[in-house]
């Protein structure tokens, strides 16, 4: 019996003459949690295909559980091979249960091929439980938290792998993609949880991620792409977070620091929000100067994650007034736009880019009115020139601006979707989670987007849960907790492990009893 879930063997992959992959060799132990790591482009996606039968390799072999994978090879196959997939987009049906999401396609029958729908029901609610998960089978999809989602997405992984111990029973492979993309570090904690306790049975677990503080935490060994080439595998321990940036992006990095805090005190208010509710949060008040960069965090659930939507106008506010450059403004998106206002959902797949539309396409959507001449045609020259300038000024390394939306790396499609509204000339960006699901580099040039916007005279507004990313990127931060704001923090105070405090409020906590 073979104690390898994964053996990945020489694998080569070109496309058009670009090489993808080139001889990458990598193993996956049973009852270990091996991370791959890699920028934007790296290859990852790529070897992610090939595992999984999408893309047969130029050369090159790979094994799953002592089998080895045959192409053309379906899901239905490698599930037979004892293998599991959870992509970032998770794939669950927002509009059916629970039940039916982990259950589809195995469905007990009786007479009649009647659904037994109460054994079904006491199958669910065990699975569930043995995740710690205390969640109705008949839940729908739509009604979960984002971090419930990507729990169940994890459940369905797992349930087709039992896994075994060194004795000589079958093993188990579960590849997740990006599980932690957009949750919250405590959210992250209890998932890592549940997937190191899984591994603990025998099973084979290959994550893929952009966070390098995750492998440092849970996995046991780590595995780095860089343009194609495995440029690291071996045991987690030695290394550091700077080391595994180094591997990452091929150079010493110098992790993004603010070079001082900036002062706004004589700066004009660009946005002044007054008793403000919404779904969660509640008579919220506060202030935004011309040119500042303002950060708004807390826990999951806190309310901060509703504010940009409620400034935008994405969402109605229930009650409350906001002014902007000194003049009341009723949040509506047709309104936001027409002074100034640009807005960018933390959810690109869904509400952010067009996917089966080109990058080209894509970028050039807000500005596209302006550049239909007189006949409504449109000059290709003007289009490509913009789409030139946003690839140079926002370092976004394209084969072919005509590539789809979709086979963009998720830092090539961020940086494109922020990029395109700074293009348009807007005087406040909003924005939520701005650098979640990208690799290092993409999150450090993202940062540095957004601080050459606010230097030349425009105003940040960001939600986010990544502290590390909402410390080095604002000027002031304000956390939240029961949808109000619990702390405002500025200059030295805006560090990673006071925003973290104050999320729990032990920072408050700890300063009163200071006193």
């Amino acid at each position: 019996m073979t104690t390898l879930a994964l053996s990945v063997e020489d694998v080569t992959k070109t496309f058009g003459g670009t090489a993808a992959l080139k001889n990458v060799s990598l193993n996956v132990e049973l009852g270990q949690v091996h991370a791959l790591l890699g920028h934007n482009g790296s290859g990852k996606s790529t070897l992610i295909k090939v595992i999984s039968g999408y893309h047969r390799p130029d050369s090159g072999r790979v094994e799953v559980n002592g089998h080895e994978v045959r192409y053309p090879t379906t899901a239905l196959s490698l599930k037979a091979y004892g293998v599991s997939f959870m992509h970032q987009d998770i794939g669950l049906v927002p509009t059916l249960s629970v039940l039916e999401n982990l259950r589809v396609g195995r469905l007990e029958t009786g007479a009649l091929r009647h659904v037994r729908w109460g054994m079904e029901r006491k199958t669910v609610a065990k699975l569930l439980s043995s995740f710690a998960l205390e969640i109705s089978p008949d839940t729908p999809v739509s009604r979960l938290s984002s971090t419930e989602r990507s729990l169940v997405g994890v459940v369905r992984a797992f349930q087709d792998v039992s896994g075994r111990d060194s004795s000589g029973e079958e093993g188990g492979l579960v590849i997740l993609d990006e599980p932690t993309a957009a949750l919250p570090e405590e959210e992250k904690k209890r998932l890592f949880k549940v997937i190191k306790e899984v591994a603990a049975r025998g099973v084979g677990v290959l994550l893929v991620t952009h966070h390098l503080e995750e492998p440092l935490q849970f996995a046991d060994r780590v595995s780095v792409l860089r343009d194609g080439e495995l440029v690291e595998s071996g045991d987690i321990k030695g290394h550091s977070y700077e080391s595994l940036a180094e591997l990452v992006v091929g150079h010493s990095v110098e992790m993004s620091k603010k070079t001082g805090a900036r002062e706004f005190g004589d700066a004009d208010e660009a946005i002044v929000v007054k008793d403000l509710s919404g779904v969660v949060l509640n008579k919220v008040s506060f202030s935004v100067k011309v040119g500042e960069i303002l950060g708004l965090t807390g826990l999951m659930g806190a309310g901060h994650a509703e504010l940009p939507f409620l400034l935008y106008g994405a969402e109605r506010p229930e009650s409350g007034s906001v002014s902007v450059f000194g003049k009341p403004y009723t949040p509506d998106p047709v309104r936001a736009r027409s002074i100034g206002l640009a807005f960018v959902s933390g959810d690109r797949i869904r509400a952010g880019g067009v996917l089966t539309a080109s990058f080209s396409e894509n970028v050039t959507l807000p500005v596209l009115h302006t550049m239909i001449g007189r006949l409504g045609w449109l000059p290709s020259g003007k289009e490509e020139s913009v789409v030139n300038s946003i690839l140079r000024q926002f370092r976004i390394r394209l084969t072919s601006p005509h590539l789809p939306f979709s086979t963009l790396s998720g830092g090539s499609q961020q940086k494109a979707l922020i990029g395109r509204w700074i293009g348009s000339g807007p005087k406040v960006m909003l924005l939520q989670e701005p650098t979640a699901g990208v690799d290092i580099g993409a999150s450090q040039d993202i940062i540095a987007m957004l601080r050459e916007f606010a230097g030349s005279g425009g105003t940040v507004i960001f939600s986010s849960e990544q502290y590390e990313d909402v410390a080095s990127l604002s000027d002031r931060v304000l956390v939240f907790r029961g949808g109000g704001i619990a702390a405002a923090l500025s200059g030295a105070e805006v560090t990673p492990e006071n925003i973290l405090a104050s999320s729990y409020g032990r920072l408050e906590a700890s300063m009163s009893a200071s006193h």
